[in-house]
This record gives structure tokens, C-alpha cells and sequence, in this order.
């Protein structure tokens, strides 16, 4: 009996994670220091706010190849991936009014990612229901890094927003 449950329950958390990724779209590019890299696999996830703890800030991450789970929430457990070249990724923060709250580029020509507050990363909200964000999100003009790296960013996604941990 044990082996028939926890054989539906694999079917059935199979099937919800194909599910979201399947819900999840993503097209666009980032450049870095001219060359483009085509960004391939979109996660969003909620966290407590920043600024305001009563509503939810979401957490887009956008890049060139697949995360483990681990990774989606946790920049550390990318670290080794992107230092190698093999991991490129963009990350905002987007609070409960649709504004980006906080930034993060990852690319193995920055010695630290770059990440901050700034009014040149920008989201353009489609949908942000709770369960659903869509829209753009890119940089007005070219940003260079701290180490004089020239990059940008323009994305368009879709991705279920996975709950808070």
C-alpha cells in the first residue's frame, strides 16, 4: 500500500513541475561586453516584502540554462556555475506596486555580481496576480559594472510564482 502512495504522489508532484515550468516562458537577451547570450529558463517566487512585510515582494530570476531548485532561490548555490561561464543570469525584485526594488546580474566577467537598487533596471508589468508574473524586464541604457564591464538586459516572461519558503 505504502509503494502505491508514494507512487501517486510522485506522479502527482511530477506532473505540478512540469505543469509550472510548462506555464513558464521566456525570450531575450543578455549582453555582456557585446556579446549576447540568449536567456532560456525563467523562475519567480515570493518572499516576505522589503519595505513593506504585509505584502509580497516576487523574485524573477531569468537565465541561460536550467537551476536546480536550490539555485532558484539561493545565489550561492549558482556561484560555482557562473564563475565556470556555464551560468548567466538576471534576477529582480519586484515589490507589490511593480517596481524593482533590487537587481542582480550574474556573469563570470563581474569578480562580484552586480546587484543594488536603480532606476536604469526596469519591469514592465503584464500581470502580477499573486500566481502569475508577466512583462519585460530591462535596462534603459547600457550599465557597466563595477569592474567597467559594459551590459544590458531586455526580457519578456511569464512564470508561475512559486510560494514562499
Amino acid at each position: 500500500m505504502n509503494k502505491i502512495i508514494l507512487f501517486l504522489f510522485g506522479v502527482w508532484a511530477f506532473s505540478f513541475t512540469t505543469n509550472v515550468s510548462a506555464a513558464n516562458e521566456v525570450k531575450g537577451t543578455f549582453t555582456v561586453d557585446g556579446k549576447s547570450i540568449q536567456i532560456t529558463n525563467v523562475y519567480a517566487f515570493a518572499q516576505k516584502g522589503f519595505f513593506d512585510p504585509a505584502k509580497d515582494d516576487v523574485v524573477v530570476l531569468m537565465c541561460d540554462a536550467a537551476v536546480s531548485d536550490a539555485g532558484i532561490r539561493d545565489p550561492f548555490e549558482r556561484k560555482d556555475l557562473v564563475k565556470a561561464d556555464k551560468l548567466h543570469c538576471v534576477q529582480q525584485t519586484i515589490n507589490s506596486e511593480g517596481q524593482v526594488i533590487n537587481f542582480k546580474v550574474e556573469h563570470s566577467k563581474f569578480k562580484m555580481p552586480e546587484s543594488g537598487g536603480s532606476t536604469e533596471q526596469v519591469f514592465e508589468k503584464k500581470t502580477a496576480d499573486g500566481k502569475t508574473i508577466a512583462g519585460r524586464a530591462y535596462t534603459k541604457s547600457p550599465q557597466k559594472s563595477f569592474e567597467d564591464v559594459p551590459y544590458t538586459y531586455d526580457i519578456t516572461f511569464t512564470a508561475a510564482i512559486l510560494p514562499k519558503k
